[in-house]
């Protein structure tokens, strides 16, 4: 899909950019020896997905900790715990707790899906523990002559353990485990940036308040930061950022900052402070979005805004609104005439019968679409789902253009990605169906065959893992 919502047949890429698009004659010319050619086989080609509103390490912190005990099946296990190891960076413990003696897999098993990853589960009454061989190894529990079940491994006939513990032995494999597992920051970040590659998600606008650029900057100079990454601050850091002289989408094409993020309930008593405070962050050259749901909320919001773009001037400033829900008719309009962007995230609010994309279309407002991961699923694709079945249900080709180019523009991006075009950095997804021609209730089915961030494949699904960008 290019700007303009028309198709072309194939693209090539030198670098990290489209370098054109067009027919496959014409495309086949830019090809030399070296020059490796994906077949998409008739598949649509997407711009990558952008998700304009998520909790990024809070998507990571999801695969810190795995619960089985839904599970009825030592495969469900499996599979289960294989989902979590394919997203983890190799080395990255799997924690987590539920499995019962019942449906207990085999060490085997375990290890032939984490080879590369320590494991520790603790049973579903928490006095026993699963490990597979490299955590066994790690804490020295090896293989025994008989005679030495007392102390706390389970082993097999042969002697070796069979990857239960209890007891001393349990202590001896947790001590291990480095700590504080959920705030190892790199980890779960570059384990979120896997999982994102997985759904087709090539860029991401965090809004989460843990101010994590630097370690965004340090994987991607390691080559392990497969999203781009717009890292958003609180207000409350206002100060902080005017010292340093950080203005909006600051940064290189990996990593960027200078967006500020508040909420607001509607509570008149606050919104003097709040009016000052964007006023401030708005002068200091800053994106400025504020969280908001319910029509006084979004009322307070745009005046806010309005006053403050009087006051300050005109300039591209990009005001936002967080979720813009439940808003009043009047109000709707004023999105449109005052060009505030909306950042809507359609799955979180499916079927709600105040959902209002189409009227924002209507009145011309930006809009931009995103998940708000991890409170709800990170899925593009449902996201879509929802918003062309939904009470205010809008067309596939504008629900796809609010997850790309919508949502490049609410990050001052529109002329660097969000359409497949030449100079435009080389930003893909392969679907497994054309979701603009099957039947939307489909949309949610559909799969990502193929990733590309930065003109590097970096998911393929008969892979079965992600690739080092």
């Amino acid at each position: 899909m290019t700007s303009g919502n028309s198709k072309a047949e194939a693209i090539a890429i030198i670098g990290c950019k489209i370098a054109a698009v067009g027919t496959n004659k014409t495309i086949r010319d830019f090809a030399g020896p070296a020059t490796r050619t994906i077949d998409a086989r008739g598949r649509l080609v997407l711009p990558g997905f952008n998700d304009a509103h998520v909790h990024f390490t809070a998507i990571g912190n999801t695969f810190s900790s795995i619960d089985l005990r839904a599970k009825r099946t030592a495969g469900e296990i499996i599979d289960q715990m294989g989902h979590y190891v394919r997203f983890l960076p190799k080395g990255r413990w799997l924690l987590g707790i539920g499995w019962n003696d019942a449906v207990l897999p085999a060490r085997e098993s375990i290890d032939a899906i984490s080879p590369d990853h320590p494991v520790f589960i603790y049973h579903a009454d928490g006095k026993s523990a699963l490990a597979n061989s490299p955590a066994l190894t790690m804490a020295q529990i090896t293989k025994f002559a008989r005679g030495r079940a007392d102390d706390g491994v389970a082993r097999d006939s042969r002697g070796e353990p069979t990857g239960v513990l209890r007891g001393s032995a349990m202590v001896r494999v947790s001590n291990l485990i480095p700590q504080p597992h959920i705030n190892k920051w790199p980890e779960i970040a570059e384990t979120a940036s896997n999982y994102a590659a997985s759904l087709g998600v090539t860029s991401v606008q965090d809004v989460h308040s843990d101010e994590l650029a630097n370690v965004y900057r340090e994987l991607a100079r390691q080559g392990k930061l497969k999203t781009r990454i717009y890292d958003c601050s609180p207000l409350s850091s206002l100060a902080r950022l005017k010292t340093q002289g950080i203005r909006s989408a600051a940064g290189d094409a990996f990593v960027r900052t200078g967006c500020v993020k508040h909420f607001t309930d509607g509570d008149d008593a606050n919104a003097a402070e709040l009016e000052k405070n964007v006023l401030a962050a708005d002068k200091a050259g800053l994106q400025v979005m504020i969280h908001a749901i319910g029509p006084r909320s979004n009322g307070i919001v745009l005046d806010i805004f309005e006053k403050t773009a009087r006051q300050n001037g005109s300039w591209d400033r990009r005001f936002r609104i967080e979720h813009a829900n439940y808003v009043k008719e009047s109000d709707l309009r004023r999105f449109g005439k005052l060009k505030i962007i909306a950042s809507l995230q359609p799955w979180i609010f499916h079927g709600d019968s105040f959902e209002d994309y189409k009227r924002l279309f209507d009145v011309g407002a930006p809009i931009a679409f995103g998940s708000d991961a991890s409170i709800t699923e990170f899925n593009p694709l449902l996201g879509i789902y929802a918003a062309v079945t939904g009470t205010s249900a809008v067309t596939v080709e504008q629900a796809v253009r609010s997850y790309t180019m919508g949502s490049a523009f609410a990050e001052f991006q529109e002329n660097v990605k969000g359409s497949i075009e030449a100079g435009k950095l080389a930003d893909l997804v392969i679907l497994s169906d054309d979701i603009f021609t099957i039947d939307p209730a489909k949309i949610r089915t559909v799969k990502v065959v193929t990733t590309i961030v930065d003109g590097k494949v970096v998911f393929e699904a008969d892979r079965g893992r992600e690739h080092d960008r």
